[in-house]
């Protein structure tokens, strides 16, 4: 059954999944705790002497920069070496890849039945697609078509500028001077867009906007929570806060579409845009497709959310297909 087969993997701070993958399909996951490297490279290990063959290609995929052949994986900080991994397997052929490579990848062949449509066309249409992921950071994935074929692009697109776009929000952006000092643009009113549009950035630009209320002793709280008070409009700190998170994403990604023209489609994805779908109506398609003498051309895109589960495998396969191909 496993002859030909290939062995993908998203690596996260806390847990590792390893997908098993024969004729382009996958067959079987397993999660692992990504503990140290030796137990990361044991996980693959075992999961290679319990299948009985080497994998023709391991590809795998974490949060952190790619160089040289190593990844270093921010969350579990460890290195993480296609060599090591080739030791490890036995496999021909090694990939490390980015999480928002992967995330990219993972659009490649996506359907009409794997997403929610926002605006445009019910099946998305071939051509270069941007992908989106407010998760813990804030990640952006480009995945660019030419000559009949997918190319991805690494960024970092979380780290672009993000200033107050009425009047109201200019003492929001003042106070998260008193938050997250190093993360504004020098002596400017704008902040690294990770920094209010993500897990981590959500209770920071919660704080902030609790400051700039008059709020002395605002609590520190997680992205869940404050976006559950804001839905259950129990919080108006809350329901600011995630006013601004939804519209300013929205304005970030229509950005980043007017630079890429992804005609292909432009995608949310993870788990905040899963789980949070009431944010994701009006106000975000409203403040996507303001674009000046542009705002035409940012209604003519096509906007999804994606529903694929374990998009971080489906990019890996992808990739790996690809790779492979090549």
């Amino acid at each position: 059954m496993h002859e030909h087969w290939n062995l993908v993997a998203d690596i996260g701070g806390t847990n590792t999944r390893l997908g098993v993958i024969s004729d382009g399909k996958l067959t079987d996951l397993r999660k692992y705790p990504t503990g140290s490297l030796p137990e990361l490279l044991d996980a693959f290990h075992t999961l290679r002497d319990e299948i009985g063959t080497d994998p023709r290609a391991v590809v795998a995929a974490g949060a952190g920069p790619v160089k040289d052949g190593t990844i270093r994986l921010t969350n579990a900080q460890l290195d993480l070496s296609e060599a090591d991994i080739g030791k490890a397997t036995g496999a021909q052929h090694t990939f490390v890849i980015n999480d928002f490579t992967a995330a990219a990848w993972s659009v490649a062949e996506i359907t009409g039945d794997d997403v929610e449509v926002l605006q445009g066309a019910a099946t998305p249409p071939t051509g270069t697609r941007l992908v989106v992921g407010p998760g813990t950071g804030l990640g952006v994935g480009s995945l660019l078509y030419s000559e009949g074929r997918y190319h991805t692009a690494s960024g970092e697109g979380g780290h672009i500028g993000l200033s107050p776009r009425h009047v109201d929000e200019v003492e929001i952006f003042r106070a998260a001077r008193h938050v997250a000092p190093d993360c504004f643009f020098d002596d400017t009113l704008v902040l690294e867009a990770e920094m209010f549009l993500s897990g981590t950035g959500l209770p920071i630009l919660y704080r902030a906007a609790g400051l700039a209320a008059g709020q002395a002793d605002t609590p520190v709280r997680s992205a869940k929570d404050i976006l559950e008070d804001a839905r259950a409009q129990s919080d108006p700190i809350a329901e600011k806060a995630a006013h601004m998170f939804t519209t300013h994403l929205g304005a970030v990604m229509g950005d980043l579409a007017v630079v890429l023209m992804p005609m292909g489609g432009v995608f949310l994805v993870g788990g905040v845009a899963e789980k949070n779908r009431w944010l994701f109506k009006d106000a975000f398609r409203d403040a996507f497709n303001a674009g000046g003498r542009f705002s035409e051309l940012r209604r003519s895109m096509n906007l999804y959310v994606s529903e694929q589960d374990e998009f971080g495998i489906v990019g890996a396969n992808n990739f790996c297909k690809s790779a492979l191909a090549r």
